[in-house]
Order: structure tokens, then C-alpha cells, then sequence
């Protein structure tokens, strides 16, 4: 049973796009038969005039006129420009008639058209409802074309039967319509939503953005067709209807006078045959056709859907097995770093050991040496000589033993910019040294974690060293903390083991500099052990390395990239929930 309804609302879906095509193909046909209607036959005119009104169309052959460019089925402009619809077929019959040229002036919207009427940039206004308003600047024609003005909504509303009853509701109209003008009494109560045109105005109340659109029945049932829209449904007829004319600029009777004439002259038979070759297409039902041409598009559209979605299962399948194999060949490479890791602080910390006896010995020897030996000057640079090699290798013994300790940390609840302040004040010295201006902005709002202080000002003296190493004289060390919201994947950088996701609160540390910062050849390997950039002596290529380890210590992360404006960032974030400070 479930297959069959799933057979039927397929079948429905197509039928319902060729509905739509033959509506398409329609409007070309039209389009390419409508100028036999709209263009003049012959120049002279049949409409019976009197002298007065043959010499005011003497001297003025061509009159301006402007029609609502999207009032369709009554009258629009297509994709190549060309105005078309029952409007347009009545202009023609009238240049036919008169045996005048109509020069039809193409406006942005209707509320355009008539801000032009109201300048008198135009002569004529079409089709156009006579109102109070419109009348302070507008003389009108006999009426031409009728028209039913209804409500429609994406829902039944079975207590809305007019205009007075739309109170509370949210209402779509076109901006400059009669039923604008009809609504405006009652903005007070209703919601009045304003379009420029009617397929914009349908398309809010479709989607629920509006309750209701207020038009014509025929240009609704046509703009919905046009645009595909099957929800919407007459909910009220409006008694009042449509009356459309041509309006003509205050100071031009003769030519209302004129129009009048001609209009009166156009048989009924010829206003059928307009009406019918616009409107009766939109009236027109898909069961109207024969069955087997539905079932075959039905049929021949389920098998197109079928391909489509056979290959688009199996290009999720593709992606998802090439994102599974790259999950695979990471996990993998961080297996084999951290078996290496494991490796050298297990080697690291026999060669600390091992080492350290031999030195302090070695420091001993020196002290005793320094002590006993003559104090010349040859003996008293070799002592300082074994000292500072003594140091030197200390340095390095120290460094090998804080990489190889995987040491629990003493966490309690910190401020982390009490630690960045305190970092800072043991580099003061350095950092006035070398000319470095410190510009510091800590977030005031910055909620305690949970932090081992010692450790993390080893971490940020290392790295405020490291940005003035790389800056050597003159420059900026920009220091910076805040709470921030991670909403890009570049934020995530540096997060190998996927402790954050996007939409974290975390606890955001930047330290910046304006020196030269990291060479693409060194970004894959700075956090290595005993890897450096420095000359041999000034460094031993364990400071990232255990600055890394004690980050991971503190479940947080650590990514080095450079700025735009040129030098490094060093990015550290913790993960912390707002309000809980933890």
C-alpha cells in the first residue's frame, strides 16, 4: 500500500510539471501570434471623430504612454522587452483604429508609473482603477476590462469575507493597487505589507510570511501558475470589483474623448477573443488531456528521478568512504607520532639522567679549579669556559626531563591573565631591552579554569622569548585574552586530538608578533623534539615541544600560523563553560 501511495504522489509531482510546460509553451505561442492582434493594420483611422478631436490628433501623432510593466494577464514585459497581454491587444486595436502611434514608456514598477502620471512625464497610465486619489491628477476612460478581486491564503480562514475582517492579520498587496488604497483605511488594524509586484507578494503568503494577498482573481491564478505555487487557495470573493481604464493626464479631455470613442467601437466578439486568448489558458486543467500522456511523463519522470538519486547515493558513498580513509591514515600517523614521542622521552630521560651526574662533577671540578688555580687571566676564561658549557648542557638535561615527564599537573582555579601578567613582568627587562613594545588587551569578563600557574608561565615566557628572539630589535608583541565562540574550521587548527567542535565557548590566548615569522618548511615540524630555527647554542629545540606537552596537559591546544600583516600568532584555547568558571 505504501509503494502505491508513493507511485501516486510521484505521479502526481510529474504530472504537475507537465502542467506547467504545456503553460510555458503556451505563453510562446501567444508571444509569437500576439503582434498579428496588437500591431496596426493600417493607418487609417474607422472610429467616426468630429473636427475638433481630428485636429488634436493631428498635432499630437504620438502620445506617451506607460502600462503597468507585471499586471499579467492584463499587460507585462517579457524577458526580451516586448509588452504583451490583454492590454496589449487593446493599445493595438486602438492604434488602429486612431491611426496614431502609442509610445510605450517602460517603467520600473507601477508605483513608478504613477509618480511619472503624477509629473506628467507620460500621457496615458494603463490599466489603471479609477480612485478619489487618482483623480486629483488623473482624468479616466470608460471602463474595458473587469476584473474579480479576491483573498487568498495558504490556510482556510473561514471567518474572512471582506477587507474589514483582515484585522490582525498580516496582508499582501502591490504597492500603488486598488487594494492598496483600499486597505489604507484600515492600517491602523491590519498588518499591511507592501510588494512592488504580485508574484513577490504570493510568494510571502505561500511561505507563510504573510496570511493574505489581496488582488485580481485572473492575475493571481496566473502569477501562481507561472511561478509554481499549489497552495494557495480563494479564501473570500471581494463584491467590489475591478474596473480598469485608462487614465489620462488632468489637461487632455479631448483625448478621453477620444479613447472613449474607440473603446466603444470594439465589438463584443473582439473582446471575447482577447479575453479567451490570455485568460483562458490560465483556466485550462491538466485532466483535460489524454491519460496515457500523463502516465508516460509520470513513468519516464520516476525513472529520471530514480538515476538521479542512484547517483547521488552513490557520490555520498564516494565522499564518505574518501573521508573514512583519511580519518584512517590520520588516526594512523598520530599512532606513529605518539609511539615516536613515547620513544624519545623514554630516551630522553636515560640520557638526563645519565648526564647529570657526569656534570655536576664536572661543576665541582671547575668550582675547586677556580678556587685553587692562579687567578690569571688565561685560567680564568677557560674556568668561565667550562661554566657556561656546564650551564648549557644543564639547560638542555632540564629541557630533556620536562619533555620525558608526563607529570600530573597541580590544577586549581586561576585567572589565566593573572598569569600573563606575571609572564610578562619576567620578560619586562628583556622586552625594554630590545626595544619591544608590549601591547596588552585582556578581556575583563574572562571566567577561572582549572590550571597549573608554574607550568603555564614556563609556557608563555617561552613563547614571549621566542617572538623577541624573532623580532631581535624594535617591534610589537601583541598579548590578547577573551571568550570566544568558534564558528570557522580554521579556528579548530592545531586540534589534533578533536577536543573542540564548532560552536565551543573557549578561553582564547593570542600572542603576535611583528618579526618574521614561520617558514612553510618549518610549520609541519616546529612542535618536533630538538627541532629549532636557531643558531647552534641558542637554542635546544625542546621549548615548543614541552609548551605543547604541558597545553595537552591542560586539555586545551597550542597552533602557531602567521599574520597577514606579517610575523606569528600563537593561538592557545581552553575549553570552558560560561558561567560554571570552569
Amino acid at each position: 500500500m505504501g509503494q502505491l501511495l508513493t507511485r501516486f504522489h510521484l505521479a502526481r509531482f510529474h504530472l504537475a510539471r507537465f502542467r506547467l510546460a504545456k503553460f510555458y509553451l503556451a505563453l510562446v505561442i501567444m508571444a509569437l501570434t500576439s503582434h498579428a492582434v496588437s500591431a496596426p493594420a493600417t493607418t487609417e483611422p474607422s472610429v467616426i471623430l468630429d473636427q475638433q478631436e481630428q485636429a488634436w490628433l493631428k498635432t499630437h501623432p504620438v502620445i506617451r504612454i506607460a502600462p503597468d510593466p507585471d499586471f499579467a494577464p492584463v499587460g507585462w514585459f517579457n524577458k526580451v522587452g516586448n509588452y504583451q497581454g490583454m492590454n496589449s491587444n487593446y493599445i493595438g486595436l486602438l492604434e488602429n483604429k486612431l491611426g496614431i502611434v502609442f509610445e510605450v514608456v517602460r517603467a520600473r514598477d507601477w508605483q513608478s508609473v504613477l509618480d511619472m502620471a503624477r509629473r506628467e512625464e507620460v500621457d496615458i497610465v494603463t490599466p489603471i482603477a479609477r480612485t478619489s486619489q487618482r483623480e486629483a491628477y488623473l482624468l479616466f476612460s470608460n471602463t474595458y476590462i473587469n476584473m474579480k478581486g479576491v483573498i487568498v491564503s495558504n490556510k482556510d480562514l473561514p471567518q474572512v469575507h471582506s477587507l474589514a475582517d483582515l484585522k490582525g492579520y498580516k496582508v499582501a498587496v502591490v504597492e500603488g493597487y486598488l487594494w492598496d488604497d483600499e486597505l489604507t483605511p484600515f492600517q491602523d488594524v491590519i498588518d499591511i505589507n507592501r510588494f512592488h509586484d504580485l508574484q513577490t507578494a504570493l510568494i510571502s503568503t505561500s511561505r507563510g510570511v504573510t496570511d493574505v494577498t489581496v488582488s485580481a482573481l485572473d492575475s493571481i491564478r496566473f502569477e501562481s501558475r507561472k511561478e509554481g505555487i499549489l497552495n494557495l487557495k480563494v479564501v473570500a470573493e471581494l463584491q467590489k470589483e475591478i474596473n480598469l481604464n485608462f487614465g489620462v493626464r488632468k489637461d487632455w479631455p479631448q483625448l478621453v474623448s477620444i479613447l472613449n470613442k474607440s473603446l466603444a467601437s470594439i465589438s463584443p466578439s473582439e473582446r471575447t477573443a482577447i479575453r479567451e486568448q490570455w485568460v483562458g489558458l490560465n483556466t485550462s486543467r491538466f485532466w483535460e488531456n489524454p491519460v496515457y500522456k500523463y502516465t508516460a511523463l509520470a513513468v519516464l519522470g520516476f525513472l529520471l528521478l530514480l538515476v538521479v538519486a542512484v547517483t547521488i547515493w552513490n557520490r555520498m558513498l564516494n565522499a564518505r568512504v574518501r573521508q573514512r580513509t583519511q580519518a584512517l591514515k590520520n588516526a594512523q600517523m598520530q599512532l606513529i607520532q605518539a609511539e615516536k614521542l613515547e620513544s624519545i622521552g623514554r630516551l630522553a630521560a636515560g640520557v638526563a639522567h645519565e648526564v647529570k651526574n657526569p656534570l655536576a662533577i664536572i661543576q665541582m671540578g671547575a668550582d675547586y679549579l677556580s678556587q685553587e688555580m692562579p687567578t690569571d687571566e688565561i685560567t680564568r676564561e677557560v674556568i668561565n669556559d667550562i661554566d657556561d658549557a656546564v650551564r648549557r648542557a644543564d639547560t638542555v638535561v632540564k629541557g630533556l626531563l620536562d619533555f620525558s615527564h608526563d607529570e600530573e599537573l597541580g590544577l586549581k582555579q586561576g585567572n589565566i591573565n593573572q598569569v600573563i601578567e606575571s609572564s610578562l613582568h619576567l620578560v619586562d627587562h628583556e622586552m625594554r631591552q630590545r626595544n619591544i613594545e608590549v601591547i596588552l588587551n585582556l578581556a575583563e569578563n574572562v571566567p577561572d579554569i582549572n590550571l597549573d600557574a608554574n607550568k603555564l608561565q614556563q609556557v608563555l615566557i617561552n613563547l614571549f622569548m621566542n617572538s623577541a628572539h624573532a623580532m631581535e630589535r624594535e617591534g610589537k608583541l601583541f598579548v590578547s585574552s577573551c571568550l570566544r565562540t568558534l564558528d570557522a574550521r580554521s579556528d579548530l587548527a592545531g586540534d589534533h586530538e578533536n577536543r573542540f567542535n564548532l560552536g565551543d565557548t573557549v578561553l582564547w590566548v593570542e600572542i603576535e608578533d611583528t618579526g618574521t615569522g614561520v617558514k612553510e618548511a618549518d610549520k609541519a615540524k616546529i612542535f618536533d623534539p630538538f627541532y629549532t630555527t636557531k643558531p647552534v647554542g641558542e637554542g635546544t629545540g625542546l621549548g615548543l615541544s614541552v609548551s605543547q606537552n604541558i597545553i595537552n596537559l591542560h586539555k586545551g591546544t597550542i597552533n602557531i600560523r602567521n599574520r597577514k600583516e606579517g610575523g606569528a600568532s600563537v593561538v592557545i584555547m581552553f575549553k570552558v563553560k560560561v558561567g560554571d568558571n570552569e
